[in-house]
């Protein structure tokens, strides 16, 4: 059986160096979900970190941003703290997976808090897209971004 850590490094690798300099490229790194229940509940952001080190020193052009799902109930700075662990190329923008629409503003506030004791700046956004959410949930959600932004 391979070692599903280094497959997942070399598939990565790989479809990240197909893709031409000129597009922008991004990495989505998620420890699962189905029917919005988490396959694996991480007990902080190591796993990915390390992830995200190993993949970005071995693509042979550069890696543009990175997403980091947030939990919803991870609103702790432990959470986090590996993420001063991150060795990305300085113009690799970062994207936090801190909007849940289930405690909206005041939970990404205190999400935002814990993440800004470790990582400077960021962008936010869903913990893990819009892909399996009803179309009518969709414009409130991003309505939420929206106000999560400005903040």
């Amino acid at each position: 059986m391979q070692d599903p850590r280094a497959e997942t490094i070399k598939q990565l690798i790989k479809l990240g160096t197909m893709v031409p300099d000129e597009v922008e490229l991004g990495c989505h790194l998620c420890y699962g979900d189905f029917n919005h229940k988490h396959s694996i509940e991480p007990k902080d952001s190591d796993i990915m970190v390390q992830l995200a080190n190993l993949v970005s020193a071995a693509l042979e052009r550069p890696l543009n941003w990175l997403h980091l799902p947030v939990p919803r109930n991870r609103d702790d700075e432990a959470y986090f703290a590996p993420l001063a662990k991150l060795r990305l190329p300085a113009d690799c923008e970062i994207y936090l997976g801190l909007i849940h629409a289930t405690d909206g503003i005041e939970g990404a506030k205190r999400r935002i808090s814990a993440a800004e004791c470790t990582v400077p700046k960021f962008g936010v956004a869903t913990e893990c897209g819009f892909g399996r959410r009803p179309a009518e949930t969709v414009p409130q959600l991003l309505a939420l971004h929206r106000q999560v932004a400005d903040l």
